[in-house]
């Protein structure tokens, strides 16, 4: 948001002194004075106004710690926050946390993007970051890529599988969806063992091409989400991002 717009929210503050304080450099935002009445400001920046009769002035904001999790995430888990049923990729973070003696709090404020059936493994990502949520579950074909392994009931010829490779480059028409699938990759391990890449996500997208495609995944994997790998990490085990994988990303992160 604006920092204009953002001060002109806060009680104390209308527009014409929200403008007189940014001209007057007595509004800073994670310590630096900022005149720009545009500058962009969020949950992660701490924002006060400093005062002649008073040098440490009036915290308007503090920042909220950036939290960006990569889950590998185990079968039976529910990606979703809250469940009345069946455990969540919450609950598996608030149990591991719980197992270290550490706070959990900040799980409230984290959601997951994107989301993994129940029946699906592998990496998912969680964050209090919206607009990195945003970002990656919008991004088209130049996105970041989701890659997936898994294993099919029926196994493929060697003609088959050519022609799958090639219809998944293409694109596909998925049932009850009249846009194609953007061009994806698609490499056989097996005759019945399969690695997919992606660049968007639909509803059951995986199971959905490969029923149009005459077949069916009985077990699904995804090794990988927005370039983040599961390297070193067991399944049901998590880790934050790392600040290199946050700035490519463009996620806020604690500098350090």
């Amino acid at each position: 948001m604006r920092l204009d717009r953002w001060l002109t929210r806060q009680p104390q503050l209308n527009r014409r002194l929200a403008l007189q304080v940014l001209a007057a450099g007595q509004v800073q935002v994670n310590g630096l004075t900022v005149r720009d009445p545009l500058h962009e400001v969020g949950p992660f920046d701490t924002l006060a106004l400093s005062h002649t009769d008073s040098p440490p002035g009036t915290c308007l904001q503090v920042a909220r710690r950036p939290r960006h999790v990569l889950l590998n995430k185990p079968a039976g888990i529910v990606t979703a926050c809250h469940d009345a049923e069946h455990p969540t990729v919450i609950d598996v973070l608030r149990i591991s946390l719980e197992m270290r003696g550490e706070d959990d709090g900040w799980l409230q404020e984290i959601h997951h993007v994107g989301r993994l059936d129940r029946a699906t493994t592998g990496a998912l990502l969680l964050t209090n970051d919206g607009d990195v949520s945003a970002r990656i579950s919008d991004a088209g074909l130049e996105g970041p890529a989701k890659i997936y392994r898994m294993g099919l009931e029926s196994p493929l010829s060697v003609a088959e599988r050519a022609s799958a490779v090639a219809c998944v480059a293409e694109g596909v028409l998925l049932e009850h969806d009249p846009r194609p699938t953007l061009p994806a990759t698609l490499v056989f391990l097996a005759a019945d063992e399969v690695r997919l890449t992606l660049h968007e996500g639909r509803h059951h997208h995986v199971k959905r091409l490969w029923r149009t495609l005459g077949n069916r995944v009985v077990w699904l994997h995804r090794e990988s989400v927005a370039g983040l790998s599961l390297e070193g990490l067991a399944i049901g085990e998590w880790r934050e991002l790392t600040a290199e994988e946050c700035c490519r990303l463009g996620a806020a992160h604690i500098m350090g």
